[in-house]
């Protein structure tokens, strides 16, 4: 019912041509899917003046020809391949001829293109809540305010480091691990206008074409999670972007040769890296409360205590604490790589934290085990995406024992599910097996066992340097904490510590507050990702990178895996 309520946003696009790449048509297709409305294509009718052939020559960029002839002729990223607007929109029900087509021959001034008085006085009457901007090169003047909340336009970087183009390359060619993409309203000024939404990937460093089909394709939903804002909050909530960054042009043909050899050394040293390093991570426990920990972490490294492992091939991970009136315990993730799964194991206070007991084990992997209590009840909700839904578990404190009681959520690869009472609803957050380290995930319910519904910002959160959980919410000096995992280089390298500004219906908004970075004294000092405790013990997780043979033949199985399903 209260979808239905919602008003409807009036759209329209400036397109080139009625085919454009495959990332623009698929954006508009989830506009329509989630209720906007389609009531305007705005195409370029100039017609390319052929120019003769010594002029040509004499203006061809024969300094980037590299480029551009790569870019032409080789370089084809499911992305960029070319679709056709009408059969998307037919699939949808909507006949395009019903649609109306305004043909405009823009006027320029050097890079500017400017739309016609009466062009913009058609736009204007069919009264758009916004303009989706995919053609028309620079556009400058009154076009801008030609719709009520004006022309959203991409950036595939982060506008305060990068402007200009191409998309994501020069993130790429510098080796920044994290790569910007923003929808913005235009201004008057090259990629530093009003800033709708903003989000952070990880760039994938051995492959310019899947880092730019991931850039492309993952955020053709950012201008309907603008439009679900609008339709909850009434406004458009943005702020002007006050970037002074150069402004990048495509590569001469020297950076080209260096973008070759990048490929080709890149991609065999992640394939090494992949088989012959593997992550070994250990559990490691200091008997302080979290708060006093939390604040100065590094003061407490001669007192960790790991645990024990159990073989090579074995390591432990994922630790969660909780104290009864009985005992205090440490849930955890135990992995071999030999099996290629995780089980939850348990240990007590009371026996020294040894001797692990196997609390839950499930024919698929499990991993996070996010304890908790309510009405003096221990549960427990582990990670079990394989299985493609959330569990709920009861702890059996006399036999050590996890037991199903519910399931929360059916069809959903939920990553590291986190639950904070809060206001009288129990809020839900994860990532997802898709996109486990970047896009964070809300659901709310008003009991315990569900029904969990989505939050209408969601993804609340698109971040790969802090996005995933990293253990349970707890209170530091009246604030609320909620620990992230930073996956900007590598999965799970520091602790996030985000101070949560707002849990409320409408919005969640967090700021970061403080980050925990690996002992450096430790042997295991290579990565930092999960944070719990209480007023009895802190835990954490470490790791470091080490070979083993299981777990080259667990990576090899995996990659044979990967191939045979993009085939």
């Amino acid at each position: 019912m209260e979808e239905q309520q919602m008003p409807v946003l009036r759209f329209g696009i400036m397109v080139d041509d009625l085919t454009m790449e495959a990332w623009k048509v698929e954006t508009v297709r989830k506009l329509i899917e989630g209720g906007m409305r389609l009531e305007l294509i705005i195409r370029n009718a100039e017609t390319t003046r052929r120019k003769r052939f010594f002029k040509w020559l004499f203006h061809y960029p024969f300094r980037r020809g590299f480029f551009q002839i790569w870019n032409h002729y080789q370089f084809k990223p499911e992305s960029k391949k070319m679709t056709e607007l009408e059969p998307m929109l037919e699939s949808l029900g909507l006949n395009r001829s019903e649609i109306p087509l305004l043909d405009c021959k823009p006027s320029h001034k050097r890079t500017s293109t400017f739309i016609l008085d009466k062009d913009i006085e058609t736009i204007k009457n069919h009264q758009l809540d916004f303009i989706l901007r995919f053609g028309f090169d620079i556009i400058r003047g009154e076009i801008l305010q030609s719709a009520k909340f004006g022309i959203w336009s991409f950036h595939h970087d982060d506008e305060m480091a990068y402007r200009g183009a191409p998309p994501g390359f020069w993130e790429w060619m510098q080796d920044n691990p994290r790569n910007g993409v923003i929808l913005q309203r235009l201004t008057e000024s090259l990629d530093k206008g009003y800033i709708l939404k903003k989000r952070w990937y990880p760039t994938i460093l051995h492959s310019y074409k899947a880092h730019l089909d991931q850039l492309y394709l993952d955020s053709t939903d950012m201008p309907l999670q603008v439009c679900r804002e609008i339709q909850f909050t009434g406004q458009l909530n943005e702020y002007l972007s006050e970037s002074t960054a150069k402004i990048y042009r495509p590569p001469v043909n020297i950076k080209m040769l260096q973008y070759w050899i990048l490929c080709l050394t890149r991609r065999l040293r992640f394939h090494l890296h992949d088989i012959f390093r593997q992550e070994d991570w250990n559990v490691g426990y200091v008997e302080v409360p979290l708060k006093e920990f939390v604040k100065e972490p590094e003061i407490h490294e001669e007192d960790v205590v790991w645990f024990k492992r159990k073989r090579k091939s074995i390591y432990s991970a994922d630790p969660f604490v909780i104290t009864t009136e009985k005992d205090t315990y440490i849930f955890f993730e135990s992995y071999d790589y030999k099996a290629g799964k995780g089980h939850i194991e348990v240990v007590r206070r009371s026996k020294g934290y040894k001797k692990p007991k196997v609390a839950l084990e499930e024919p698929f992997h499990l991993s996070y085990p996010f304890v908790f209590q309510h009405d003096g009840v221990v549960y427990c909700i582990p990670e079990s995406h394989e299985a493609n839904r959330l569990n709920l578990y009861r702890f059996n404190e006399k036999e050590l024992k996890l037991e199903q009681e519910c399931v929360l959520m059916e069809h959903v690869r939920a990553i590291d599910p986190t639950l904070i009472y809060r206001d009288g609803k129990w809020n839900l957050f994860f990532t997802q097996k898709d996109f486990p380290s970047v896009k964070l995930y809300r659901f709310v319910a008003e009991d315990l066992k569900g029904t969990y519904y989505p939050h209408h910002g969601n993804p609340v959160k698109v971040d790969c340097a802090d996005a995933r959980m990293a253990g349970a919410f707890f209170e530091l000096d009246g604030d609320l904490i909620r620990p992230a995992q930073e996956c900007v280089r590598y999965y799970g390298t520091a602790v996030n510590l985000n101070r949560v500004d707002a849990l409320t219906d409408k919005e969640y908004i967090e700021t970061q507050y403080d980050k925990i970075k690996p002992f450096v004294h430790s042997k295991y000092k290579q990565g930092f990702h999960t944070l719990n405790g209480n007023e009895v013990v802190t835990v954490f997780d470490a790791k470091r990178w080490r070979f083993t043979l299981f777990g080259m033949f667990h990576q090899v199985r995996n990659k044979m895996h990967r191939n045979k399903t993009h085939v």
